[in-house]
């Protein structure tokens, strides 16, 4: 084969390759092939979604033009009545998720970690409040209907966190160290009877030498929680 051959043969090959490559492409080292059917459906497919967005946009103006017209149409006394609906419903549902502080009678619940003596192979730990300990008084005070719960100022709602870290207590990533004071607003001797009665939670921990102590009040105050939520607070602002 001579050198002229060659050449030939090389400059097939390479057009050969080059057209191969043009009408592909690589991904990790696979070679993917796009038929022209596939680029029609996606064309197809992106004029959908504009034309879908345009028709969004022209309702977002219609119905922005017809509550224009009905903020127009109403009297003070209408417009005062519907914001003194929606802050209603803020001050509702914000205490109901605990973002906004209450105040009313309830419970005021103190527990620390035992003085006594240890008895004899007795372990330390029976005398140490624990997260369960904790948790287990929070339920006993939500099944006497407390309305809300504090423990050392946190409020405790519904996805609150709390674990031991050694001989602390973390609630929601803060740490708090011995004595714990539980706060509870709602029906006081009820809540009393539920941890104080024969088979009471504070009952067991007093009978194993936990400190616990109760006392109700008429006026009881529990802040907001901290953890404030960022719709609420959209919904505040805008009133």
């Amino acid at each position: 084969m001579n050198k002229r051959t060659i050449c030939i043969m090389f400059c097939i090959a390479l057009l050969v390759g080059v057209g191969i490559i043009a009408q592909s492409r690589v991904t990790d080292g696979l070679m993917l092939y796009v038929a022209p059917s596939t680029v029609e459906d996606y064309k197809s497919m992106s004029e959908g979604e504009i034309q879908n967005l345009a028709n969004v946009r022209e309702q977002i103006a219609t119905e922005t033009a017809k509550l224009n017209e009905y903020e127009k149409s109403l009297n003070d006394a209408e417009k005062q009545k519907i914001l003194d609906n929606i802050n209603d419903a803020y001050i509702k549902y914000g205490i109901y998720m605990g973002k906004l502080p209450v105040k009313g009678p309830g419970v005021i619940i103190i527990v620390d970690d035992g003085r006594r003596e240890l008895l004899e192979g007795e372990d330390i730990n029976n005398l140490i409040v624990h997260d369960q300990d904790i948790f287990m008084i929070i339920n006993e005070l939500k099944r006497a209907g407390a309305e809300a719960i504090s423990v050392n100022g946190q409020r405790i709602l519904s996805d609150t966190s709390i674990s031991c870290a050694g001989y602390t207590v973390r609630i929601n990533g803060v740490t708090y160290a011995r004595p714990f004071e539980i706060k509870a607003i709602g029906n006081a001797r009820k809540m009393s009877s539920v941890l104080l009665g024969p088979e009471g939670y504070g009952t067991n921990l007093k009978d194993w030498g936990v400190i616990f102590k109760l006392a109700t009040s008429d006026e009881i105050f529990i802040d907001g929680s901290n953890d404030a939520d960022n719709q609420l607070n959209k919904y505040s602002k805008a009133l």
